[in-house]
């Protein structure tokens, strides 16, 4: 197939108001250079949207998300080293227990069905009903006699239920996947950093029901390999501490978890993300996703669960 030709197949598809970015993969392999940046793929996307049902729509996806789904679509590993992270992490299982003083493994710990069981105090979290979600959360780590609850990856979520969560690659489905791992304990627990890294993004976003204090940090895990963690949820000093640049040595305890007041006025907790890519703006990378694209995020936001609680 020509190039010219390539380009008029992918144009027809998106001509379509209703397409899917993994049906044209294997159309766009030809004009779109897939081991190019996220960002570089997307323009070229764009270009070729231009005129079409499709133009507004690609606008606003996310540019590493939209690589990911045309790589799978081509037949590509969704992520260039994303089965390299996903390896190491089952080799260093457990490797992260440190995380919390003490150890996870010498904390009572119970699993939060937030999509479930405690649906409620993710609502009232979420409708930033503070006195609700704290008598709840007590009863409920009473009852199971625990200190620290978790909230984990791939969780559905029915709190998710806005317009603002309706998927720009498929707008039939909702982003209600979580992507990372909570870890719920007081506000003021302080952090420990299992392994090496780079501090990348440091800031504070000051807007209920986002991340409030974040920071993000790079690590090597074999050579010429990274991939980045998200610390979210945290105190707004603990994001006034660093900033790109400052490396941070394994064992330092370096942020700790904020309170309604600072952490987007979420019940006291981190969330916790991978990634095997490098955003340009973290800011911009997505906490949840949509259910249907689990291959793509076990690639570009792989389970942190192993490395922390083996």
């Amino acid at each position: 197939m020509t190039r010219n030709k390539m380009t008029q197949t992918a144009s027809a598809l998106l001509s379509n108001p209703v397409f899917s970015l993994e049906a044209l993969g294997p159309h766009a392999a030809g004009e779109l250079d897939l081991s190019a940046r996220p960002d570089a793929v997307l323009a070229r996307l764009a270009d070729i949207a231009r005129g079409t049902a499709a133009e507004s729509r690609v606008g606003r996806m996310d540019p590493v998300v939209a690589r990911a789904l045309l790589r799978k679509g081509a037949g590509l590993e969704p992520v260039p080293g994303g089965r390299a992270l996903r390896e190491w992490i089952a080799a260093n299982a457990g490797s992260w227990h440190g995380i919390l003083k003490p150890s996870v493994r010498d904390i009572p710990t119970t699993i939060l069905e937030l999509g479930g069981a405690a649906a409620e105090i993710a609502a009232a979290s979420a409708m930033q009903d503070r006195e609700t979600a704290q008598t709840k959360y007590d009863a409920l780590m009473a009852a199971e006699g625990a200190r620290l609850g978790i909230g984990t990856w791939h969780e559905y979520r029915t709190v998710y239920s806005t317009d603002a969560y309706v998927s720009v690659f498929d707008p039939s489905v909702r982003r209600d996947h979580h992507l990372g791992i909570d870890l719920f304990c007081d506000a003021g627990t302080a952090l420990v950093l299992p392994m090496d890294g780079e501090v990348v993004d440091a800031r504070i976003i000051d807007a209920r029901l986002d991340y409030g204090g974040v920071l993000v940090l790079e690590h090597e895990f074999a050579e010429g390999r990274k991939f980045w963690s998200l610390w979210g949820h945290l105190s707004h000093a603990s994001a006034r501490a660093w900033k790109p640049g400052d490396r941070i040595a394994a064992g330092t305890t370096f942020c700790d978890m904020g309170d309604f007041e600072e952490n987007g006025w979420w019940l006291p907790h981190l969330h916790f993300q991978l990634s095997a890519e490098k955003y340009p703006d973290f800011g911009m990378m997505p906490g949840v996703g949509e259910g249907a694209f689990l291959s793509i995020w076990t690639d570009l936001f792989p389970d942190p669960t192993p490395l922390i609680f083996k």
